[in-house]
């Protein structure tokens, strides 16, 4: 027979090493989680008041959109039309033919004619 790792005393270094607690195991996996999640940049006043700019030429002109914004493992993007904007709370609604989406102002990325 040839021995290989799992052959008992053959690999006598890491034989401790095979079992994990859960609590462990649920501490590694909720790290491995937080790596993976999408750490957004940081837009400046520029791109801003450019996100600004095409959403009121967008409403004013009834001109389909397409969005960047913020999901937790990375952009998403999603094309339609700018239906409502709430100033007070933040958010705006966006339609195509299939869905709606309503996003807080804070998620947006990027906005840009279709």
């Amino acid at each position: 027979m040839i021995p290989n790792k799992l052959t008992p005393g053959y690999n006598v270094r890491w034989e401790s090493s095979r079992m994990m607690l859960p609590e462990h195991r649920e501490q590694l996996l909720k790290e491995r989680s937080k790596q993976e999640e999408f750490t957004p940049p940081i837009l400046d006043n520029d791109q801003l008041e450019e996100i600004n700019r095409i959403i009121i030429i967008s409403m004013e002109q009834k001109q389909e959109v397409i969005i960047t914004f913020i999901e937790k493992y990375g952009p998403a993007q999603f094309s339609g039309w700018i239906q409502n904007v709430d100033r007070y709370e933040r958010w705006i609604r966006l339609d195509n033919d299939q869905d709606t989406l309503l996003l807080f102002f804070k998620e947006i990325l990027q906005i840009d004619f279709l």
